[in-house]
């Protein structure tokens, strides 16, 4: 006769980034060694896969004895969903919940367990030993009263109980799922459906952030794993082939060990081939440690970011949110530093912060555009997540925090929009208006799109060097621009930006974007945006020239057109996309190539010089040619964010010239073959008077802005 069975569950986010289940795993491996416990129970499968038949899905299962459900913001309503479906069927079993998504705030905590009655306890921080003595408590009939960490409704009488604060693990002390089994044969069952894993090193942060769940951590202290462990789960991550590792350790280089622990994931990379991507959160105010990590894990060909977050750039927000921000002066130092080793970084903001204004929010985007393509700018709505100071009754109060529960999805994948779950997003605070919510997030995601996406990256580099502009205020001119002198192709993805937003306030619905023809992928607004326009560049340059002048004669600017022309066409020239390359064989007039060494962190004599007028001509090569695909064109060539979707030229001798530098970490430059050098030689040259971009054709008509 089997035995009742104890599970566990945490349900993927169903998108392409599937990670092997850790908060599973580390419950699991907690429960094995129970040995004496277990003779009445069996342990049942991890359950990971999402389903959208929860009924179906507890029906197949054995007798369940308890069951902890794990929820993140990508699993919390298919979480609660089975746990009623097994307190239908399994009326006396125990149903456990835990995670970032579950409420512990005494404000939050009531509504919760009356909201599902079907839950019997939740953990309030970390689920180990408060998962293992639950299961003993209620096997004996106990009460849960003094076990640490945990709050639970008394089934008779429906009354919360609140039991001892929660325990402050020794990690140490607590089994690996890595080495003790747990995950090996899940792997190697399902090693198709997973892309990656989660793993830690460490537990615990120092900072405070109201934003943040871990700014609401029980301990500040940072706990460590053993260097021991760490060497051989690292170990396995190479015997298992593991390409991606998602690290959860809060802030990666705040300990000179994390120096450490890069050089055996590269001694990793070297024996076994993998990793090949590590994601990271690292230290929050940055370090020396941040690069040396980078020079070892570059080095090593695994590719990584670096993060500098600022969140915002006023200091009123900042004081607000308790966030300690490096000084400005530091942070261009460190920004630099890492660009000089041609690091990959990106600066998060995040918007609709309290106390932040319109202005101040558009203000710090533009502070943080770079002229290194090194360098990006992510941005985030702001999230209400549970158990955040933030999210708290008092704070909304404060900020007068208008939330909007959204759908909920994941970039890069079709449909994951559609997987039932969602995420509060703020919409207006007591500084930023509906209205100008909706501003913010139109010129903000427009402007970053367009800039950090690279399509207009190298004009509007030359725009602020050369006359001083302003790309924030640009960015306006082009959207007054777009409407008043029907610029489409610009103008549509204007409305597109502003129906979402408003889409997001009064429907609820997900702020990705499908951008067209991608096949229906969803992705952040900047990615959409410069996705689309890419896409219609025989569109968007010509309405981007037409633009472009008339703002400089609008402040009085002179400016050469031949020159601001042959920007155009070696801006257009080198972005890749999805048809191939608009002239594979082309002549500029001036020397683009030298002008922007800046752009790529080289080191320059003189660092205002002006572009040269010289007749060079070039091959531009496509190294993974889609043929119109553009769903193809996305996994060729954007499918690590941040590495810009160039093309490579090649001068009339076969030399690569552009990217001047390598710009990727896992792929060596080409060179050309003697054949593709003859047929530079031999092709018709495209010249300036036949490739040029002017203030042409557009949709039959001339675009031509008059003040």
């Amino acid at each position: 006769m089997s035995k009742p069975k104890i599970y566990v569950v945490q349900f993927g986010t169903g998108s392409n980034l599937d990670l092997l289940p850790l908060a599973a795993g580390l419950l699991v491996s907690r429960l094995k060694l129970e040995k004496e416990f277990l003779k009445k129970y069996d342990i049942g499968d991890i359950i990971f896969g999402r389903t959208n038949d929860p009924k179906g899905l507890v029906d197949s299962l054995g007798e369940i004895f308890a069951i902890g459900i794990n929820c993140s913001l990508w699993n919390m309503n298919l979480g609660m969903a089975v746990a009623q479906e097994v307190r239908k069927k399994f009326p006396k079993a125990l149903i456990m919940t835990g995670g970032p998504s579950i409420a512990k705030d005494a404000e939050l905590v009531g509504p919760f367990f009356e909201q599902n009655p079907y839950i019997d306890a939740i953990t309030t921080g970390e689920g180990e030993e408060a998962f293992i003595s639950m299961l003993k408590y209620h096997d004996e009939g106990k009460k849960f009263d003094d076990i640490p960490g945990v709050i639970y409704r008394e089934r008779e009488t429906g009354k919360v109980v609140y039991c001892e604060h929660e325990e402050i693990l020794n990690m140490p002390d607590l089994p690996s799922p890595f080495l003790d089994g747990t995950f090996d044969e899940m792997y190697n069952k399902q090693r198709e459906r997973f892309s990656g894993i989660i793993w830690e090193t460490n537990r615990g942060c120092p900072f405070t952030c109201t934003f943040c769940t871990w700014g609401n951590y029980a301990s500040r202290k940072i706990r460590y794993n053993s260097m021991e462990r760490i060497a051989q789960e690292i170990e396995w991550i190479g015997k298992n082939e593991i390409s991606y590792i998602a690290m959860t350790d809060a802030n990666f280089g705040i300990h000179e060990r994390d120096v450490q622990i890069a050089r055996m994931l590269s001694d990793c990379k070297k024996k076994y081939g993998v990793p090949k991507f590590v994601s990271l959160s690292w230290v929050k105010n940055s370090s020396n440690k941040v690069l040396t990590i980078g020079d070892i894990l570059r080095e090593a060909e695994i590719s990584f970011r670096v993060t500098l977050t600022l969140q915002s750039t006023k200091p009123e927000v900042l004081k607000a949110v308790n966030r300690i921000n490096m000084k400005r002066d530091v942070y261009e130092e460190v920004r630099d530093a890492y660009h000089k080793k041609r690091l990959y970084s990106y600066t998060e903001l995040i918007m609709a912060l309290p106390l932040e204004t319109l202005d101040s929010y558009l203000g710090g985007i533009d502070q943080c555009l770079s002229n290194s393509t090194f360098d990006q700018i992510y941005i985030y709505p702001l999230f209400l997540f549970p158990n955040t100071e933030m999210s708290s009754p008092k704070s909304v109060k404060e900020y007068k925090l208008e939330g909007r529960m959204t759908t909920g999805g994941y970039t890069k994948s079709v449909d994951s929009y559609k997987i039932g779950e969602g995420v509060e997003i703020v919409i207006s605070t007591s500084t930023m208006s509906r209205e100008d919510w909706v501003e913010a997030f139109v010129m903000g995601f427009f402007t970053v799109g367009i800039h950090d996406d690279r399509i207009a990256f190298f004009v509007f580099r030359y725009l602020n060097k050369e006359f001083g502009v302003n790309i924030m205020e640009f960015c306006k001119f082009f959207r007054r621009m777009a409407y008043e002198q029907n610029l489409n192709a610009t103008k549509k993805i204007f409305e597109k930006l502003k129906d979402r937003a408003l889409s997001v306030q009064e429907d609820g619905t997900t702020h990705l974007i499908e951008p067209e023809p991608y096949g229906g992928i969803c992705y952040d607004p900047p990615q959409a945006t410069s996705l689309e326009l890419l896409y219609k560049r025989d569109q968007f340059y010509p309405e981007l020239f037409a633009t472009v002048g008339a703002f400089l004669r609008s402040k009085n600017i002179e400016y050469d057109k031949d020159e601001l022309r042959d920007l155009f066409m070696f801006q257009e020239a080198v972005m890749a996309h999805a048809n191939g390359p608009k002239w594979s064989t082309f002549t500029l007039q001036y020397d683009w190539l030298d002008y922007f060494k800046f752009a790529f962190n080289m080191e320059e004599e003189n660092k205002d010089k002006k572009v040269q007028k010289v007749s060079k001509t070039y091959k531009a090569v496509d190294d993974a040619p889609c043929y119109g695909d553009a769903t193809k064109f996305v996994k060729n060539h954007f499918d690590i964010r941040g590495e810009p979707a160039f093309y490579e030229l090649f001068d009339e001798n076969g030399v690569k010239v552009f990217p001047p530098v390598d710009l990727k970490h896992d792929k060596g430059g080409l060179s050309l073959t003697d054949s593709e050098t003859q047929a530079l030689e031999e092709d018709k040259v495209v010249s300036k008077k036949d490739a040029k971009i002017t203030e042409v054709v557009h949709l039959g008509e001339k675009v031509e802005i008059v003040l």
